[in-house]
């Protein structure tokens, strides 16, 4: 069946590219492509079923009931497993030589106590006429996963007979299987996988189009309707992987793609924050108890640790009361209203779902606006492949993955940051045009609103001052050309730009006054959670660990599925630093273009005199300064990929910038030799932004629930030879 699907697919691959491109070059290129993929499929992909052609070996079905087994079910005739720890079949006096071992697995449910094994691992000692006298322990491991019939053989290069065999096999503490039979050498059967042939087809086509297909070298101002149409299905593409993220969480970690919502249960934020609004207070209807309170410093992990007394983790305890960090605008746009509604709790993943989707459109929006309004000349090659490395690369997607009452925090703040940047661009306060005052307030709006979901994004609302303050002065040059009155013009722009941030600062800053008694005091240094906030110390050192795995680390690169890895180190500090995970690659090998920055004194000079100051306290402030105080700022919660969300973009988008406008501002004779080398550094730079930012988001996937074995899986599809 596997065989009909993939040659299916080939023909039909083959087919689309005779009958689609007009260049005979593509439609030569396609074919050979195809021609190619098949090829690897039959001689390198299933290179392991030709391992017996070349060799005297015997099919043999081995006698069970002859192996020495230990820890097996000795109740039973169909050997299977107890439940916890390994267990061994051995066979003694072989003599025979072994190229490949077929252990059939059945995997119980019903009447044997456990959970049904996603896979076995397998182990096995041999002896052969090369080591006689004893065991040569572990010379072959596999994993066997259920329902991979092809993962149940086993390649051995082994010389001559082999007169004693021994398997080892384990499994999760709480997991049985059953042993059916084993079969030396029975040949590995051949699989072709349609989805490789369409990955690597689909995948170096796409380069090739991006390279050479004559629409994309167009500017992106003569081709608006392509370039609309590039940004709108970028957009439904990551809006599909971030929904499928979702699915799979909610299908490995409860059974069901989506989450219910009539949930009578939630977290602090879609619970406990709701409740607590609903009863008219700021602190949580859960009360610390008398001895937790007694404690002599129920700040300190180790003590609480020590003690053992239940306590809400990661809640700030304040005064004898429980309150929540977390920013309070996701609640009032949307748990407390839906629980207003319904009496129901929204469920966490889906909420993380909205935000993130939302933000992943306003992202695609945003870059939209830049290219149209800064650089129309672009070509439209590059302004795909940049909009795709900057969707790779935001760290929202590491959101999907774990939804949990942080993923709130992170994605919603996204999501109003690249709305509030949307807008700050489309108002036309810098560059050319008129001023949208409706834009500006939206702006202002959205970017207030990210600081209620997340207090560190405050940094991009001053970083939108700057912004307002050239946008003032270039609508009061449009009021004298137009002779309309200084005062009311400004009043006007002021009431747009500022407002916003005026009324719900307030609110945040009431809000801050009412639990803590400080308008600046957010709580966190009262956090029940990794570390005591309120006696942590500042050192530089834990700074440079978030520098260096954000923007600096080396992928390492090794022969398992994904193939890619992260290189996250500490840099030997010694002291205490949280890790929530090791996911580290950094931006500059993420997104390629971010080595951009080391051009941009030469950028500088290109530039008219007068557009220097502005395009230094911008792109200086919004994608440089504030970034880089938002990982300084880190240090006090420890590494987590998760955060990138909060600087990424802005981080890459400067980079890009900055290229762009080296290759833009050339000689006239010199654009065509020029934008054919950035056009070509771009679509590397995609290659290895997915190739990176897959691994570094396959790997932070939980894959221990159930869909284990399905990860297991999709993973031999790639490592071909296991």
């Amino acid at each position: 069946m596997s065989l009909f699907i993939y040659l299916l697919a080939a023909v039909l691959l083959t087919a689309l590219f005779i009958i689609f491109p007009k260049k005979k070059a593509t439609r030569r290129f396609g074919i050979i492509l195809v021609i190619v993929s098949v090829c690897l499929e039959l001689f390198v992909f299933n290179f392991h079923s030709y391992h017996l052609f070349f060799g005297d070996y015997e099919e043999t079905k081995l006698d069970l009931s002859e192996a020495r087994e230990y820890n097996f079910n000795s109740e039973r005739t169909d050997y299977v497993s107890n439940v916890g720890g390994g267990s061994r079949l051995e066979f003694i006096g072989l003599n025979k030589k072994i190229g490949t071992v077929r252990i059939d697995f059945d995997y119980l449910e019903g009447d044997v106590k456990g959970r049904l094994a996603s896979y076995v691992d397998v182990k096995i000692d041999a002896t052969d006429e090369t080591h006689s006298a004893e065991y040569r322990m572990d010379v072959a491991s596999a994993k066997a996963i259920r329902s991979n019939e092809r993962s149940e053989y086993i390649i051995l290069d082994l010389s001559g007979e082999v007169k004693d065999i021994r398997f080892k096999f384990s499994t999760a503490k709480t997991d049985v299987f059953q042993v059916k039979s084993i079969t030396i050498n029975s040949p590995k059967p051949m699989e072709f996988s349609s989805l490789r042939l369409l990955a690597i087809v689909g995948l170096a086509f796409a380069l090739y189009a991006l390279c050479t297909f004559p629409t994309l070298e167009c500017e992106t101002q003569k081709k608006k309707k392509t370039f609309v149409g590039a940004v709108a299905v970028t957009s439904g593409v990551f809006s599909l992987i971030a929904i499928t993220l979702t699915i799979l969480y909610n299908v490995n970690s409860g059974g069901h793609p989506f989450s219910s919502f009539a949930l009578t249960k939630g977290n602090q934020i879609t619970q406990g924050l709701v409740d607590a609004f609903r009863a008219g207070q700021v602190h949580l209807l859960e009360a610390p108890s008398e001895e937790f309170l007694a404690l002599q410093n129920p700040y300190d992990w180790s003590i609480r640790l020590q003690e053992q007394i239940p306590y809400e983790w990661d809640h700030l305890l304040y005064e004898g009361k429980y309150y929540s960090y977390y920013g309070i605008a996701p609640v009032l746009l949307l748990f407390l209203p839906y629980n207003l509604l319904t009496g129901y709790y929204f469920p966490t993943p889906e909420a993380v779902l909205i935000f993130g989707i939302v933000g992943i459109v306003f992202l695609s929006l945003m870059f939209y606006e830049i290219i149209r309004r800064f650089f129309p000349k672009l070509p439209l090659g590059i302004a795909i492949c940049s909009l795709v490395i900057l969707q790779l690369s935001s760290g929202i997607m590491y959101c999907f993955c774990s939804p949990l009452f942080y993923e709130i925090a992170q994605a919603s703040g996204f999501m109003f940051t690249m709305m509030g940047g949307y807008f700050l661009i489309r108002s036309g306060v810098i560059g050319k045009g008129r001023i949208s005052k409706v834009s500006l307030c939206l702006s202002s709006l959205c970017l207030a609103l990210a600081v209620l979901c997340r207090p560190t994004l405050a940094l991009y609302c001053i970083v939108a001052l700057i912004f307002m303050a050239f946008g003032f002065f270039k609508n009061l040059r449009s009021a004298r050309e137009e002779k309309k009155s200084l005062l009311g013009s400004s009043a006007v722009y002021l009431v747009s730009a500022l407002a916003c941030f005026a009324i719900i600062g307030s609110i945040q800053m009431a809000y801050n006054y009412v639990r803590f008694g400080s308008i600046l005091d957010f709580g966190i240094q009262y956090s029940l959670t990794i570390n005591d906030f309120t006696k942590a110390q500042y050192h530089t050192d834990f700074v440079a660990i978030g520098f260096w795995n954000y923007l600096f680390a080396f992928p390492q690169v090794h022969p398992d599925f994904p193939f890619v890895f992260s290189n996250f180190s500490t840099l030997d500090v010694n002291g205490y630093y949280f890790v929530a995970n090791t996911n580290a690659i950094g931006l500059f090998w993420r997104a390629l273009p971010m080595f951009g920055y080391f051009g941009a004194l030469s950028a500088l000079k290109r530039l008219e005199k007068k557009k220097r100051i502005a395009a230094i306290l911008t792109v200086l402030s919004a994608c440089v300064i504030a970034p880089a105080i938002i990982i300084f700022s880190i240090w006090e919660s420890g590494y987590g990929v998760r955060y990138s969300a909060d600087f990424a973009v802005e981080l890459i988008l400067g980079g890009m910038m900055i290229i762009y406008l080296l290759a833009l501002t050339h000689k006239e004779s010199e654009q065509g030799v020029v934008m054919r080398f950035v056009r070509r550094f771009f679509v590397i730079s995609l290659a290895v932004a997915f190739i990176a930012n897959f691994a570094l988001i396959y790997d932070y996937l939980n894959k221990s629930g159930n869909l284990a074995a399905n990860y297991l899986n999709f993973e031999r599809i790639f490592e071909f030879w296991r």
